[in-house]
């Protein structure tokens, strides 16, 4: 995580993560506690409202000459009801295995005519997405070429899942080797997912936990928005990634064609589910097909699965077929490992 946004020359809060540099974000700031933060010497970089989420966003530049984690020490003090965080860097969750999957350009398809959002990277045109629908929307915020590898790779499963109408919201920028995002670019996706009523949104992306993309996560999921994210690719020691560990999401490790879980998965009591994401067939952004391996590619398939049973069902109802559904795997029951268990 500490290489990510080298470029934009990050500071890096006390557990080590990357953040903007000199910046702090605000979540519904009321006017007075903005006009006393500016007579402390903030300023405004940006300020939006996300109207689907019924929230408005604040950027704050610190003052001259001091750093994020002390201007976010000296806000919180300032206005200890409001909710304040760094902004912080998140990136995508994938292994390209650099191995073909043979000559072919299109992966099987399931049946179906399902509607599902995702929040990646942007995505190519590809012989494996024909037939669909595919909305792209740029939030990426970058000034050179937008990342196309990961979000067409996983576009791809989706539409193999039965996806037919599908919403993108390409939110990286960066190298295509190492593309990366901010929390502040992740919420203005959610918004537009939630305005989209799109039943379930794919999020194969991770890093740290950041208190508004907590708060509005759980506007998004009260408002009827599922919300699938990658377990993450930090290895079994690694610390939680988030979404995936907040309470309301489904967080999906990957297993390999014999049940084994991908070696570099994270592993904890978050984890709700497995499906395959180890040397996965995908769409690469060159026209063919490639393998690939990581938690991002295990969680299409569980997305694609939760979107169906939405067709007939509950959210609620849904979430404990999820687990009913899963064959379990590693320990007799629930494990930090597979979560419940399987699903294919």
């Amino acid at each position: 995580m500490r290489e990510l946004a080298d470029g934009e020359e990050p500071e890096f809060d006390r557990r080590g993560f990357p953040v903007r540099h000199g910046e702090i974000v605000a979540l519904n700031l009321g006017d007075e506690s903005l006009r006393a933060m500016q007579g402390k010497g903030f300023t405004i970089i940006a300020r939006h409202d996300l109207p689907a989420l019924d929230s408005r966003v604040t950027r704050l530049a610190a003052p001259q000459g001091m750093d994020a984690a002390r201007a976010l020490d000296e806000a919180r003090q300032a206005d200890p009801k409001a909710t304040f965080d760094f902004t912080h860097y998140y990136g995508t969750q994938f292994s390209p295995s650099g191995a073909s999957a043979g000559g072919k350009a299109a992966l099987p398809r399931k049946k179906g005519r399902l509607t599902l959002g995702m929040i990646d990277t942007g995505v190519v045109g590809h012989p494996a997405l024909r037939g669909a629908s595919v909305e792209v929307r740029d939030f990426s915020k970058g000034t050179k070429g937008v990342p196309t590898a990961h979000g067409t790779a996983v576009a791809s499963i989706l539409v193999s899942e039965g996806v037919s109408n599908l919403r993108v919201a390409n939110i990286f920028r960066g190298a295509a080797s190492a593309p990366f995002t901010s929390a502040d670019v992740i919420v203005d996706a959610l918004d537009w997912m939630v305005a989209s009523k799109v039943p379930v949104v794919n999020m194969s992306l991770s890093g740290p936990r950041n208190a508004i993309l907590d708060a509005l996560v759980d506007r998004a999921v009260a408002r009827g928005t599922l919300i699938v994210a990658a377990a993450g690719n930090g290895g079994p020691t690694a610390p939680p990634a988030y979404p995936a560990a907040l309470g309301p999401v489904v967080a999906v490790t990957a297993v390999d064609s014999n049940n084994r879980v991908y070696r570099y998965a994270n592993q904890g009591r978050y984890i709700t589910v497995a499906a395959r994401g180890v040397g996965e067939p995908a769409a690469n952004s060159k026209g063919g097909i490639s393998r690939f391996s990581g938690t991002s590619f295990a969680t299409p398939h569980v997305a694609a699965w939760m979107a169906r049973c939405l067709e007939r069902g509950s959210a609620t109802g849904c979430a404990r077929s999820l687990r009913e559904h899963a064959r379990d795997l590693g320990e007799p029951g629930y494990d930090p490992v597979y979560g419940y268990g399987l699903i294919d």
